[in-house]
């Protein structure tokens, strides 16, 4: 699990780098044939990481509980993200991480609900430490398309 958390730092580290300098209004652009944009991509992950690890495991979000409907599994941008909720967002990129640590030492992910990840036939998650391991994935995943985007803005 070690390994999979150092994976996810260096993730997020890397993607504030690439997104560094970037306006506000470049990343909320959502260019020709994407359906989402930079902002949504952060916020996806971290959101992402919350249901995964606490929702699971029937503990509460470290984030605001409004921000799960706007970054969701199957959400997108519906409106333009302001300044301040992107730097919440870029906050939370490590701030989350550091908490799942601690979360993590204190054991309160005991009880974790198995699930079926809807978009990968046949995986299904049985504890943290595989919600941990596929959120290393999924980071890695996603700063790929931010990468692309990246690109178009």
């Amino acid at each position: 699990m070690e390994n999979s958390i150092k994976l996810i730092k260096a993730c997020r580290t890397k993607w504030l780098s690439k997104i560094e300098g970037l306006s506000t209004s470049q990343l909320n652009h959502i260019p020709a044939g994407f359906n989402n944009n930079l902002a949504w991509q952060m916020g996806h992950i971290v959101v992402s990481q919350q249901i995964l690890c606490y929702r699971l495991s029937g503990n509460q979000f470290v984030i605001a509980d409004e921000l799960i409907d706007l970054y969701k599994n199957g959400s997108k941008p519906e409106r333009d993200f302001s300044e301040d909720e992107i730097e919440q967002m870029k906050g939370y990129f490590t701030s989350t991480i550091d908490q799942l640590v601690v979360d993590l030492e204190n054991q309160i992910f005991e009880n974790f609900t198995p699930y079926a990840i809807s978009t990968y036939p046949d995986v299904e998650l049985k504890s943290v430490q595989d919600a941990i391991d596929f959120i290393a994935a999924h980071d890695s995943l996603h700063y790929g398309c931010t990468l692309s985007l990246a690109k178009l803005v």
